[in-house]
């Protein structure tokens, strides 16, 4: 498991470190590029998003959009952004978390539906270029 991100509360830092210290097979990265990020994210199994209060994760459609299954808590801000065995799994405690994983490891067909459907979700409800053309619409509204 590899954990990425920056260090951006340092107790917290401290003790994510601690216990990474004690753990086999887990490392911890720091902040990085995008393109090595985007690099690592496509080599992995899937993407975790285990917080318990987030809004709308951009890891989460970073990951859907390049094709990485997401597996991710049960909480509002995710829920809104993958539907459960269509476009990601979502869990709810540590057990559901494991078994959950097992199946995607296990199940080749849900794997490919999630990563069809949340690119899919994606490109139709995310698109930067929509994005952008409404940012874009907004402004010249606003002159």
């Amino acid at each position: 498991m590899v954990i990425v991100g920056p260090e951006v509360d340092p107790v917290f830092t401290r003790e994510v470190k601690a216990r990474v210290e004690r753990a086999a097979g887990v490392q911890l990265m720091g902040e990085m590029s995008r393109e090595d990020l985007h690099a690592i994210v496509k080599n992995c199994f899937a993407v975790v998003n285990s917080s318990i209060s987030e809004g709308m994760s951009a890891a989460v459609l970073e990951a859907m959009d390049l094709e990485v299954p997401v597996l991710v808590r049960n909480i509002p801000g995710n829920a809104a952004i993958v539907k459960h065995e269509e476009t990601g799994l979502l869990f709810s405690h540590p057990q559901e978390f494991v078994q959950l994983a097992a199946r995607l490891v296990n199940d080749p067909v849900l794997e490919k539906k999630i990563v069809t459907k949340g690119k899919e979700y994606v490109r139709l409800c995310h698109s930067w270029k929509s994005e952008r053309d409404t940012y874009q619409n907004l402004t010249r509204k606003l002159q």
